[in-house]
């Protein structure tokens, strides 16, 4: 029972964390409000500069690292019941991925929590595609993670198009979190969409300078405003919707806790 309150512990606060970087992300970019950088660490440079910021970016760093210690420790544990076939290990390696993308967005707050400079967010990215191109076999490795993107990507249209998520939530969720969800996850599969294609144009294509990150995604879509505004304000939708998981998402079930409960043996 402790690693399943532990369990619980960081993925409520990591949903809530998640949530507020996904809300504050689509708002200063809906508002226009001076943010050059519609990214996760402009999200993190704005919060710097608005009153205690150091100490709201340290607690937004803390809760993004406990839900990426969340992803990995459940998906070691396969605490969501995925099994160990083929596809079922396919969705516990991106659970553990999303975790240590988070693990890395928390260190990103972290630094600027500090005050230590982060650099341009996109440049990096693109920095470290030409690296990898550079590697032996880095170019079949960067198209395999873009097509991981566009897997994603897929996975996150489903969920939006069947609503299985709502089988994950407690009863008392209120009827609005259907369309909601389904809102924000479509927003986010066209972002995974973008990212996945420039990682396999970078990739197999040899095009590193077409790497994009989250605010370069969808900085790209301000060519057709209406797809913007429709997929920012997704964006935001699904930040309520991290909301809503923070609050009734349900992981004390039976399953889980016969799992947990075989895996300390």
């Amino acid at each position: 029972m402790n690693r399943l309150r532990r369990l619980e512990t960081f993925a409520r606060t990591g949903w809530f964390a998640r949530g507020v970087v996904y809300c504050l992300l689509a708002y200063f970019a809906l508002a226009g409000s001076g943010v050059s950088d519609p990214s996760p660490q402009g999200v993190f440079r704005s919060v710097r500069d608005m009153p205690a910021g150091t100490v709201l970016l340290a607690l937004l760093a803390f809760g993004l690292a406990l839900y990426g210690a969340y992803r990995v420790y459940g998906a070691a544990l396969d605490s969501e019941g995925k099994g160990d076939e083929a596809k079922g290990i396919a969705i516990r390696i991106g659970y553990a991925a999303s975790g240590v993308a988070h693990f890395l967005l928390a260190w990103a707050a972290l630094r600027l929590a500090a005050g230590q400079p982060d650099g341009d967010g996109g440049e990096r990215e693109k920095a470290a595609a030409g690296m990898l191109l550079d590697v032996p076999l880095g170019d079949a490795i960067l198209g395999l993670v873009g097509a991981g993107f566009l897997a994603a990507a897929a996975q996150q249209a489903i969920k939006a198009w069947t609503t299985e998520f709502v089988k994950d939530l407690a009863p008392g969720a209120p009827s609005w979190t259907v369309p909601v969800g389904r809102a924000g996850l479509a927003a986010r599969a066209v972002v995974f969409a973008v990212i996945g294609i420039s990682l396999i144009r970078a990739g197999w294509f040899g095009a590193a300078g077409e790497v994009k990150g989250l605010g370069d995604a969808l900085s790209s879509l301000t060519e057709n405003p209406t797809l913007y505004w429709l997929v920012t304000a997704g964006l935001f939708l699904f930040g309520i919707h991290s909301f809503v998981e923070a609050r009734w998402r349900r992981i004390r079930d039976e399953d889980v806790i016969a799992r947990l409960k075989s895996a300390a043996r």
